[in-house]
């Protein structure tokens, strides 16, 4: 608690922290704003189809085959939802706030930021749709979220996001916390295969997008404002609270959107 006190005093931690809650935002963001500017996006799904691997034999047959292990089913899930918000937010604690290595943290930023980017100008441009979509398998939501679009598969984001978090983490690879994050991250291709969300191609172009963008971005690092130091720790500290909040509201609609819409025209309707 000591060390998370003295961290969350750290202008230079606090301002990374929100430079990645603002990144995470903005892709929130643009993923409701796809609604409208996919309008153009090219449905590729019936020609992605012609290719081996992704027969309906073989989807249906992984994901009933980790649904005959309940513990595999259990973990793959577990790994899954945690995959994409949860991994960066445990790569950023671990980083930033418990190794306070701000030259990882900015790299990481520089990476996260470029993988949006491109994978953003993919989605805009063409777009597939998930194999429990095309497949109708019973138990999985069609609806999109806050949290990623049914259009958000080819590459996958996730095994981008997992291949940039284990290449950045890779100088930790000796320390426990870098070895079970490590593992973790490396849990994500498969839950996200097995479990009927991504085809192998997805995962396959993830991984090449983030090891590509790992590359291309050797040395890189974000920049920050010196504006920005001109702000109070105190300020810095209420922005911080703001977003970890936001973050908070934006998981809960996210995990449950018609419950949530139900409870706030609840609150704005009551007297």
């Amino acid at each position: 608690m000591n060390l998370l006190h003295e961290r969350l005093r750290d202008p230079d931690v606090l301002i990374r922290l929100n430079a990645f809650f603002l990144s995470y935002f903005g892709w929130v963001i643009f993923g409701v704003a796809y609604g409208t500017l996919g309008r153009w996006s090219v449905d590729l799904t019936q020609q992605f189809l012609r290719l081996p691997f992704t027969s309906r034999e073989l989807v249906v047959g992984l994901v009933e085959f980790t649904k005959s292990i309940p513990p595999l089913y259990s973990l793959f899930t577990t790994v899954y939802y945690l995959g994409f918000a949860g991994s960066i937010a445990l790569v950023v604690i671990y980083l930033l706030l418990y190794r306070r290595d701000l030259e990882s943290s900015d790299q990481l930023l520089a990476r996260y930021l470029l993988a949006y980017g491109i994978a953003g100008t993919i989605y805009l441009v063409a777009h597939i749709y998930a194999p429990h979509i095309v497949y109708n398998l019973p138990g999985y939501t069609s609806e999109n979220t806050l949290l990623t679009r049914q259009e958000f598969v080819l590459p996958s984001l996730h095994n981008t996001f997992i291949t940039i978090n284990i290449i950045t983490l890779w100088r930790y690879r000796k320390r426990l916390g870098g070895k079970a994050l490590i593992f973790i991250n490396t849990l994500i291709p498969f839950a996200t295969v097995f479990l009927g969300h991504h085809w192998v191609y997805d995962v396959l172009a993830g991984i090449a997008l983030g090891a590509l963008v790992s590359r291309f971005s050797w040395g890189w690092s974000a920049t920050l404002s010196g504006r920005i130091y001109q702000l109070e720790v105190s300020s810095l500290q209420r922005v911080t609270v703001f977003n970890f909040l936001l973050g908070i509201i934006v998981l809960i609609i996210a995990a449950n959107p018609e419950r949530a819409l139900e409870v706030l025209g609840g609150m704005l309707g009551a007297p």
